[in-house]
């Protein structure tokens, strides 16, 4: 529970407001934090940590790794994130050069790289944190010393660290959150363990809330982060005159089920192979994708192949799981081209599970079944 009461009643106040704010803003209702507005805006978190730590991999790491500068290196990979091929940006740390190297969250941990002394205590205090079970406070005040009072990027390495207990933080607009909710805490220059602790505890308090407010069976402590941060912004845009969309923008808060979601995930899926791969040399052959509908027209197709297969795999016929509460991101559909070397067009798309597709890659559709039928047990290779 929050050491910072949180009192029902402005609570509930505060949570039709939100919902208010949110429905202004895209003319859709709130109605959980996997679809609408809420997704959106903010279900690029765990995706992001997630890349982030393929980037980072501190289960590679050796304390004869320490002083070297490889540590460094790779926490820098993790924190400078703009991946337009994945839709990835790190907005959680202000790392870009935009406004002067000086005004870098991450500024000590670039100069750390020609700074022997400096290099070795941060890379020493990181391998603590990520693989040598060092105590999380002393560590978060040593690396606040170290990095200078950076409240963004200590937030964000703890998150890396673990999204359970952990959370980005932006303490302007956390706080304009919390005095919405009539919450008296603040994190503006408090860059401390005792204060970010608070604030976890703080958004873990606020979680059976939002459930009970929203009739959620789940809220996560990232759920409830972001809630705090689409209130600030929808509070902040309130106050500036630009809280309604401009007319004719994208729709931010088109509300999905699990299976509309994944229709569109589809189409933006095969949309943005076809924009980055068009021309892309694979061994020795050039490999051009065509889409040969437009975005509607191939989202009605996907929805017709989805009905036509039974919502089943084309090549395995395993039932689909589409998004939600503890959905397997492996049995969610995905678009294959029945021939890897044709393109986009009715007549060459089947819908897939997400593994099979990963599993097929370019293999020939007729090999791929063949495959399958060993798996199966239904013949035996000759």
């Amino acid at each position: 529970m929050s050491e910072y009461p949180i009192d029902d009643d402005a609570f509930r106040i505060a949570f039709d407001r939100f919902c208010a704010l949110v429905e202004a803003r895209s003319g859709h209702p709130f109605r959980s934090f996997d679809e609408g507005l809420a997704a959106a805006w903010e279900n690029y978190k765990p995706k992001l940590r997630e890349h982030a730590l393929g980037l980072l991999r501190p289960g590679d790491w050796s304390e004869g790794d320490i002083g070297s500068g490889a540590i460094l290196n790779r926490t820098i990979e993790a924190i400078e994130i703009q991946d337009g091929r994945l839709n990835l940006v790190n907005n959680l740390v202000f790392w870009q050069n935009r406004y002067g190297h000086a005004n870098r969250d991450h500024r000590a941990i670039l100069e750390a790289a020609s700074n022997p002394g400096l290099r070795g205590a941060i890379e020493g205090l990181l391998f603590g944190l990520y693989r040598g079970g060092a105590d999380e406070g002393t560590t978060f005040d040593r690396l606040q010393d170290a990095m200078g009072s950076k409240y963004p990027l200590l937030a964000y390495l703890f998150f890396l660290k673990d999204m359970r207990r952990f959370m980005p933080i932006q303490p302007t607009g956390f706080d304009r959150a919390f005095r919405a909710l009539g919450i008296e805490f603040s994190t503006l220059r408090q860059c401390n363990w005792e204060n970010y602790t608070s604030f976890n505890t703080t958004l873990d308090g606020l979680r059976p809330l939002i459930a009970h407010s929203a009739g959620l069976d789940t809220v996560r402590l990232v759920d409830a982060h972001s809630f705090c941060w689409i209130f600030s912004t929808l509070l902040k845009r309130e106050a500036e005159g630009t809280l309604e969309r401009a007319s004719g923008g994208r729709d931010e808060g088109r509300v999905l089920g699990g299976r509309e979601r994944a229709v569109a995930e589809m189409r933006y899926s095969v949309e943005n192979t076809v924009r980055n791969a068009s021309g892309q040399t694979v061994g020795r052959r050039v490999k051009n994708k065509e889409l040969r509908m437009i975005g509607a027209a191939l989202e009605r197709h996907i929805a017709d192949l989805l009905e036509l297969q039974g919502e089943r795999c084309a090549l395995t016929g395993i039932r689909f799981r589409f998004h939600g509460t503890g959905a397997d991101d492996n049995l969610l559909p995905s678009v294959d081209r029945i021939d890897s070397d044709g393109q986009y067009e009715v007549g060459n798309m089947q819908i897939v599970c997400r593994f099979v597709n990963f599993w097929k890659s370019d293999t020939p559709d007729e090999e791929f079944r063949r495959l399958l039928t060993f798996v199966r047990g239904e013949e035996e290779p000759e």
